[in-house]
This record gives C-alpha cells, structure tokens and sequence, in this order.
C-alpha cells in the first residue's frame, strides 16, 4: 500500500502533507493548514446502514501552492482511493472556498491558515500578479459566470458583471438585471476578495456610475443600450454549453474525447459506458464520474484532467470539482441528464439491460392514481402510555420541565424527551425525541442534538433518536400528551453571553391559540397572533384574557378540536404569562360558538374583522392536501408533501394545495412558465381523475406567493402574512451588499449610509393589496385611529406600517427600517404595548 499503509482501518481523520513530492502524515490533526502545501485529509466513518466503513477523502490546495505539489495530491488521492477498494467518496478543496463537510471536520478547532510551507523545489505562485479579466453573470435558477472580453461593448442592461483587475474589484449591475443574478454577483466579488485575504477595494458602480478607472479599463465609458439576451434563452443556451467529456485508455494512452448529445439535444444515462470514466463540465462546477470497470488509469487521469481543464479554460482556482461513482451520483450531477433516475415499476426492472451500459427508460406521465392515493398513515410504537421525561436547553444543559407543564413547549426554545416503553415483546425500549422550535436559535438547535447523544451514550446506545422540528412532529410525538400538546411564542435566550438576547414571554395576559389536528390524539394547540384574523370557520382556537379563558368552535371544527381546544383551555386557566414565578390570575372557562361572541370577546382581539369564515351552504372541505410541482431536475414532477406547514412553500415552485371543495394553485414568484402551465394541467386532470365524488368542475383558484386570501390562509396553523416578505431570494444579496458596503465602509472611516425613506404614493393614488382589499401601507392613518380599532382598508397584522415617518418615530422611538431588522418576538411586544397587535 506504499504510502497509505494501514490508512481507513480505524474510524477517525488521518492527514498527509505533500512534502518533496511524497505524503508525509501528519499526527496532529490541529486544523492549522499552510498556504503553500497541498494536504490530503481522510475522513473514515462506520456506515450507517451497516457495519461497513464509509470514507471521504479531500486534497486540500493552500492558495500559494505549487502546480507539482496540486497535481501529486490528485494523484496521491486516486491510489489512496485505490487502496480502499474505490469505495471513497473524493472532494478537491481551495483554500477559503472549502465545502461544509471538510469544515465539519474542524467544529473544534476551527481552521488556521499559516503562511509559508514545505519547498517542493519548484517556483510558487507568484504573489498580487492577476490577470485583468470581465466577468459576466447570467440566468435565473442556475447562474452561469463566463469570461468576456475586457470592453464596454461587453455590458448589457439586463445582467451583472464583475470587472477584476486584482486588488481592485468592481461590481456592476445592469438595471434590468435579476435577482439572482445580482446574489451571484455578490458572491463572486466576495469569494475573489476572500481568496486574496480580503484586501481588495470593492466598487459598486450603482454608487459611482462614471468610475473613472472602470470605464478606462473597458476603453472608455459609453451609454449601454443592449437589452441582452433573453434569461430563460441563455438558460437553453448555456445548458447546450454543457459538456461531457469521455476519458479512455484502451488505446494504450489515455485519449479524452467529447460525447455528442442525442438528437433531441439532452444527455442520457446510457452515454456513461460502466468501463471508463468522465468529466462533467457544467461551467460553474466540474464532476469526474467514474464506472465501476474504469482502470486505475482512467480514474487518476479523471481529476488531473479536470485541473489541466480548469486551468486551460481561465476558470477561477476556486472551482468546484466533485468526484461521483456509478450508482452513487449526487442528485445535482443527475439533474444534467434526461431523466437518469425516473421512476421505477415492475415492468421496468423486468427490462434487460446490455452488459456494461447503464440503461435509460422512457419518461413516464405524471401517475394520478398515485397522487389521489393517500400516503399510508405512520404507526405509533406504542399507545403514549409508556414514562415520559422532558428537559428544556437552558446555557447548553438540560434543564428539567415540571411534569405539570409537560406538552407545553416555547417556540424559541429546543427540548430534549425520553420516553421510555414496552415493545411487543415486552422488552424495556427508549426514544429519546430533541424537539426544536421554529424560533429556537442555531447553538439551542445544536445542544439539543448534541444533549440527546450524550443521553444515549449514557445509556448505552440502547435508545432509537428521533430530531422533530416544530409542525413536523410524528404522530406518535403529539400522541404522548392526549391531544393537549400546545406550543407557545417565546423562550428563554440563547446560551452564549454575549449575544444581545433575553428571555421572552407573552406577559400582556392575553394571547391566541389555533387548535387543529386530524384525530382526538394528534390535535395541537399554536399561538398565533392577537387578531380576529386568524379566526377561521373551520377551526378551533383559544383566547386566554386577564379574565376569561375562551374556547371557540368555528362552525366547520371537528368534534376532536372542539374536546382539545375545551381541554386546553382549561390547562390555560392556571397558566402563568411573564417571568418565572408570576402568580397566575383567577379566571374563568367560557365556551363561545362562533355567531356567538360578545363585545369583550372581539375587544381583546382588537375589534372584530374580516377573517375566513365557511358560508353556511357551502360543503365542508376535506382533509388538506399539498403536492410540490418542479421541473428542477429536467422533467415536470409532482409529490406529496405530509404533514406541511408554511415553511414548505417553496418560491422557486408551484405547490397545489387540494381542500375537496377547491384546488388552490399556488404560484411561486421564482417558478417558471413551464411549472405554472403544467401545474394547472395537473389541477385539472386531478379533478377529472378524482374518486372522491367531488364536482370535476370545482374552481381552481390560482394564488399568487405574498398575495393569499383568507380562504387558502386558513389551512396553514399560525400563517405569517409576512414570511414571503422576509423569505425572498433578494435578501441574500441584499445582505451580502450591505455586509461588503458596511466592510467597505469601516475600512475607509466612512459612515455606513442610511436607507432611502419610502415615498409616499401620490394624493389620490389607488393602492390596493390584491391579496384581499387592504390598503396599501403607502395610505397613512393617524395613531389615534389605528389604536383604537381597525380602519377600513387596514391590514390588522400590519398596522404599524400605515403610521406615517413622524408619528412612527415618535411612538417606536426608531424609524421603521429599523423597527423591521428586530426579532419577531420584539416586535410583538412593542406593538402590544403600542395597542398596535
């Protein structure tokens, strides 16, 4: 095995440095990496569906390496990977643009970038000595950066390029330019600067649009007029680009040649030949793929192939390049050829297939008798009558729940539970669940998991860890507190001092639940906002006061809702709000019907309003359905989604969202023309196909992302009318913006510039939320009005946006723009405060 003897034995990292041209191993694994040497770091880890090792192997290039020290690392790895079989899994890293599983190995430690490094006898990289050179940034799923000659003819309006003269770099964003587009851009300009040890002066030329050294490294500054070319045009044009490259040795020599596409312009599975390897060119990524037959040959030459080929193309040093196997090809790899991995049916698996090709079946319509089938319902362990411990993280510790408060969880925070039972054999058995909530910050998230192995640990292995993320709990999870389990806004800060945190509690008194389940067991109870309009028919909720405690039974709610949301109430009865160790005030249980409501009941909702109310003779809906549309992966799919939540809406897609009286076609504002018109063929054929007894003529309603009426609202537990808002693509780039400008702006000495106040709409403009007749928060009204009531026209969950700047400022004692950059839980408690909620 020369020099990898008795490498992959043992689970653990093990790391060699190239040093005269041979791996020297390395004992100290410290996370401290020269920038002139290339490394070799072997991950070895037992496999989690067996007892097998499973290995990952990354060759790591400092930024000042030699080209001889880079290429005995590629092919250094090839025998290393020779040695185990073929079976690792390779990764070429760059420094400062290392892939997160090669960074995960070093959570301890961190890495440390040293300068200098083991001579190798040849000349190094020359430093600060880079090539001027314009990059252009087009498309719209999938962003393509290419080179283009260095000259204002180059640029259009309608896309992004980077112009990159070394130390100084400049970014320029047509106006017409898209969103992703610009996130790239972003990204590029920072991942340039990072790899040159973040000294490079970064222009925006939004800011300075006649940059005189700009337009004079282009030959001049002109008006550009170019519209450029159509994105989803260049998207076809740049998925022509992509190229396969077919490396074979049977000559004697290893010969790389280029495979021709079918006649209908795609790659298929059955182009990859079992005894030879490939490269993938994408132009933003490099794959090397390799058959199970390939010769030792073909598989070193793959990747030292893929370096030359990098080299030779003018790509960034940074560019990936991922090493697949026969039948372990990562989705994103597949995603480049039609349909490597269709569906599979009896029939098809019958099929007989040449020796050494790896065949590709016929694409398949969408199966509707598949989607109308319901997904089979998981199986409890167990009836939840077993013993049950739970702890909260408090500062990375468990801390313990009174069992009294068992099945009330924060939101903000994470929970560890052991539960422990009997199985069928009446053997003792454990599952320790790690719940975490939607609004529980990332080192809570972490501990959790980390706290649920150390339990495990501690008792052996023995326990089967389950991670449940708020809204995606199993049935079996919600089982264990008898259809009471109710989760509140909320939790106690985050562990780390000096993070601007604290604890948070709904200490006003009153506060609003939305109770829905399927069944008297899986049924929960969401705090939502304070509002009429999250009231729906179909639906329980309740409303705890200072006073009373309401449990509401919309006209439509099923009988198990109405026993949960009487059930919780009257857990609510006792319930302190505030800090630890407030005495919970005397109140009473009253059961409403809705119809039924008092002045008092709509007062503490901040007055009564429109919300999704069931006309009494129309048929009540079914049980929600969700199915996710896409043709991101080369053809039209549709899947179920389970158990959804609003998190599951994705923008790049259509979701359809089937209620048996409507079918909702959700439309993403980042999917394309292909998705919208497919998904409404699938709507309709979906209605026509149904056994449900259902009209084929039940309306199809389309809906439009950030636009959605009550009605669709209503499905959702706890809906944020502005999680689209906060959720969008934009904001990347925006912050990556602001982050290079704040950046930019600290080294210089400069002040970071405020954000530009919003204009008011004209006198007498209409504006009009088509989401449901709300005025636009471009129309002011007066605090006095907003706080007393609700105006018409005004969005009861945003009312703070219709102050004007003047009277904003005065009330929040900041401006809006940075009232928006606050927590969502401090937000909510200004507004309380304000009689804004």
């Amino acid at each position: 095995m020369g020099d990898f003897a008795g490498a992959g034995q043992a689970i653990g990292l093990e790391l060699w440095r190239i040093e005269k041209m041979v791996p020297t191993k390395i004992d100290v694994i410290d996370g401290k990496l020269y920038q002139g040497d290339s490394y070799i770091l072997l991950s070895t880890a037992k496999s989690k569906y067996g007892n097998a090792m499973e290995w990952h192997i990354h060759f790591w290039l400092g930024s000042e390496t030699s080209q001889d020290e880079a290429g005995v690392a590629a092919y250094k790895t090839i025998e290393l990977d020779d040695s185990l079989g073929g079976a690792p899994v390779q990764h070429r890293e760059v420094q400062n643009h290392e892939s997160d599983l090669f960074l995960s190995y070093f959570k301890q430690t961190g890495i440390e970038y040293l300068p200098g490094g083991v001579d190798s006898g040849f000349n190094k990289v020359e430093r600060d000595v880079y090539r001027t050179r314009l990059l252009h940034c087009k498309g719209k799923r999938a962003v393509r950066c290419t080179e283009r000659p260095v000259e204002s003819g180059s640029l259009n309006k309608g896309d992004v390029f980077i112009l990159d003269m070394g130390l100084e770099l400049y970014l320029y964003n047509g106006c017409n330019s898209n969103k992703y587009e610009k996130t790239k851009g972003a990204e590029m300009v920072q991942k340039i600067n990072n790899e040159r040890g973040a000294r490079c002066n970064i222009t925006f030329i939004d800011e300075d649009p006649h940059n005189g050294a700009f337009w004079g490294a282009l030959g001049g500054e002109i008006e550009v007029t170019d519209e450029g070319e159509d994105d989803e045009a260049a998207a076809a044009a740049a998925a022509g680009q992509t190229r396969l490259l077919h490396i074979n040795d049977s000559s004697g020599s290893v010969d790389v040649t280029e495979v021709p596409r079918n006649d209908k312009g795609q790659y298929t599975r059955d182009m990859l030949d079992s005894g030879d390897a490939y490269i993938l060119d994408t132009g933003s990524q490099i794959f090397v793929w390799t058959g199970k037959g390939a010769s030792k040959a073909e598989k070193k030459e793959s990747m030292v192939i893929a370096a030359k080929f990098i080299e030779q193309e003018g790509r960034p040093n940074f560019t990936p390049v991922e090493r697949v196997v026969e039948s372990g090809e990562t989705s994103m790899f597949k995603s480049f050829f039609f349909q490597f991995d269709p569906p599979m049916t009896p029939q098809m698996m019958k099929a007989a297939t040449s020796a050494g090709v790896a065949a590709m079946p016929d694409q398949r319509p969408i199966d509707m008798a598949a989607l109308h089938n319901q997904q089979a319902a998981e199986t409890p362990v167990d009836d939840g009558n077993g013993t049950l411990q739970v702890w909260r993280v408090e500062d990375f510790k468990k801390a313990d729940v009174a069992a009294e408060k068992y099945g009330q969880f924060y939101a903000g925070d994470s929970y560890v539970l052991l539960y422990t039972y009997n199985d069928d054999r009446g053997r003792e058995s454990y599952i320790i669940y790690f719940w975490q909530g939607k609004d529980s910050s990332k080192d809570e998230v972490g501990a959790s998991a980390l706290l649920a192995k150390e339990l495990d640990d501690q008792m052996g292995g023995a326990p089967v860890q389950v991670r449940v993320v708020q809204g995606k709990e199993p049935s079996h999870f919600r089982q264990l507190f008898k259809g009471a389990m109710i989760i509140h806004a909320g939790g106690k800060a985050s562990g780390f001092k000096n993070r601007a945190d604290e604890d948070t509690f709904d200490d006003d008194g009153v506060s609003l639940f939305h109770v829905r389940g399927s069944n008297a067991l899986n049924v929960c109870g969401i705090q939502v906002g304070e509002t009429a309009a999250y009231l729906n028919s179909m639906d329980c909720f309740v409303l705890v006061t200072p006073t009373n405690v309401y449990s509401w039974h919309g006209t439509g709610a099923l009988p198990e809702e109405v026993e949960s949301a009487d059930k919780i109430a009257h857990i609510l009865l006792g319930h302190t709000y505030g800090p630890p160790g407030t005495a919970p005030p005397a109140r009473e249980f009253v059961s409403v019907a809705e119809g039924s409501e008092d002045e008092e009941f709509w007062g503490y909702l901040g007055g009564k309003c429109e919300y999704a109310q069931q006309p009494p003779d129309m048929p009540a809906p079914s049980e929600p359905r969700l199915f996710h549309c896409t043709n991101a992966y080369g053809s039209f799919q549709v899947e179920e989604v389970v158990n959804f939540t609003q998190e599951d809406m994705l923008d790049d897609d259509v979701m359809i969202l089937d209620v048996g009286t409507t079918v909702y076609n959700w439309i993403g504002s980042g999917c394309n023309a292909e998705e919208k018109s497919k998904a409404m063929e699938t709507a309709q054929e979906y209605n026509r196909t149904a056994q449900d007894g259902r009209d084929p003529d039940i309306p199809i309603v389309e809906v439009k992302a950030g636009s959605e009426p009550l009605l669709f609202t209503q499905f959702f537990p706890g809906w944020d009318p502005a999680f689209a808002e906060k959720n969008k693509f934009v904001d990347p780039y925006e912050a990556k913006l602001a982050a290079m400008r704040a950046e930019k702006a600290a080294a210089g000495g400069a002040e970071e510039p405020m954000p530009e106040p919003v204009k008011p709409a004209a006198p007498g403009a209409p504006a009009l939320n088509p989401s449901g007749g709300f005025s636009s928060t471009s129309t002011k009204f007066p605090y006095a009005d907003l706080s007393s009531g609700c105006p018409d026209g005004v969005d009861p969950t945003k009312k703070e946006q219709y102050l004007d700047d003047g009277e904003f400022q005065a009330k929040f004692g900041m401006s809006l723009a940075e009232f928006d950059k606050l927590a969502a839980w401090k937000k909510k408690k200004m507004k309380q405060q304000l009689k804004l909620f």
